[in-house]
């Protein structure tokens, strides 16, 4: 019978796609079309930082989190460079005052 090859099939497929399934939202502000970057290229590394660390802002003692710190790191050398600063803004400037920080890309 090939319903554990089935059963594990379907495991795996789905696995795979919780693992490409981004940890972080697009704001409603980024435009449709920029919200379909092709993964993996500069632009949605860039998008990728600056949500998520949105995202990882929302747990307890994230100021101290090594992923948020390089994250927000990531989005602060990015976000002008890929002109994306405009919605990722208010987010996380509110994700990084509590931390003691003041965001300015560079």
């Amino acid at each position: 019978m090939h319903l554990p090859s089935i059963t594990l099939a379907l495991f795996a497929s789905t696995s795979l796609a919780a693992a490409l399934e981004p940890r972080w939202e697009f704001p409603d502000s980024v435009p449709a079309l920029m919200r379909r970057q092709e993964p993996g290229t500069p632009l949605y590394a860039c998008h990728e930082n600056c949500g998520l660390l949105i995202t990882l802002g929302r747990q307890p003692g994230y100021c101290t989190n090594a992923e948020w710190r390089q994250r927000y790191r990531n989005c602060m050398a990015c976000a002008n460079t890929y002109n994306i600063w405009q919605y990722y803004r208010s987010g996380v400037t509110a994700a990084a005052r509590p931390c003691g920080l003041n965001p300015t890309p560079q």
